[in-house]
């Protein structure tokens, strides 16, 4: 039989190109076997719930793994402390309301996937919402971790040149570059929302959740990652634009005297604005669609 987290795994996954957001959500959702074995085994144990402690594991182990799979389908949306917070909550209630009622599915149909739209809905700006109430499934982004080689070719960085320390803003979930770059002797260090193993040097954590120190680093490294939400929100979700750009003004005041920024894709429009007495552009058109920036912070 498996685990209790195997089994919310394999309902999360049983839905999990199923759009939240759809008109009549409750139509188009499945309960795998498994994770409904498993609540009506919860539901006939003397307690008729785990210990405390264990219980407030589960769920936030199962808001987690929701949160891995809304990445998963929306990459450019941002799930926040707060946000989290409220889903947990969502999954305390539904078994809240399955211990009163034990009701497991009428439960499920009734309150918690509503109140899991209602959630997913505020993450979404309104045009995007309205266009995905009448569609039943979603797709789903495939990720790629670049690999070290890839990216260091990508950015033309010279491993005997790079200042330190180095800082990769969305490192992937493997960390790739950081790992090759350690590898090499070099003090790199990586953070991501999601990553498969925490260390010293890699830490899961958003990139808004995160405080970059002025004169901190000597080289910021961001591959299709933060600018690359960027232009998503200047394009798609233009309330979400002056945060961005706050928190690229708060990276640029990291870099240490001589220190470089390097990114994918460029941001020419951006890149504009920079002060030319404190910050010098490189630009370089990789090919149509993609080009590459370093900005150098002036000693």
């Amino acid at each position: 039989m498996p685990s209790i987290q195997e089994s919310i795994q394999q309902q999360l996954n049983i839905n999990q190109s199923k759009n939240l957001l759809f008109e009549y959500i409750q139509q188009s959702m499945s309960v795998a076997p498994s994770f409904l074995a498993a609540l009506e085994t919860l539901l006939i144990s003397d307690t008729g719930h785990p210990p405390e402690e264990a219980y407030a594991g589960f769920v936030s182990f199962t808001a987690n793994e929701m949160v891995k799979r809304i990445y998963a389908i929306n990459p450019y949306l941002r799930v926040g402390p707060a946000d989290t917070a409220a889903l947990e909550q969502i999954y305390r209630q539904t078994w809240q309301l399955i211990q009163q009622t034990r009701d497991i599915k009428t439960t499920l149909n009734a309150f918690h996937y509503p109140a899991l739209s209602k959630w997913l809905a505020g993450l979404y700006p309104e045009e995007f919402q309205k266009s995905l109430r009448g569609s039943p499934g979603v797709g789903r982004v495939t990720y790629e971790e670049y690999s070290a080689e890839f990216q260091i070719e990508l950015f033309g960085l010279d491993l005997a040149s790079l200042q330190e320390p180095i800082l990769d803003v969305g490192c992937g979930s493997r960390a790739n570059l950081v790992r090759h770059l350690r590898a090499a002797g070099l003090e790199a260090y990586g953070i991501d929302r999601c990553v498969d193993t925490s260390c010293p040097y890699i830490l899961q954590v958003d990139w808004f959740d995160y405080r970059f120190e002025k004169d901190r680093w000597g080289t910021l490294i961001s591959n299709m990652g933060f600018t690359n939400h960027l232009n998503y929100a200047y394009r798609h979700d233009f309330s979400q634009l002056e945060r961005h750009l706050l928190k690229m003004k708060e990276m640029m005041e990291a870099l240490a005297p001589g220190g470089c920024f390097t990114y994918a894709p460029g941001l020419p429009a951006v890149e504009e604005a920079f002060p030319a007495q404190q910050y010098i552009i490189q630009r370089e058109q990789k090919n149509q669609d993609l080009s590459v920036s370093r900005i150098i912070r002036v000693e």
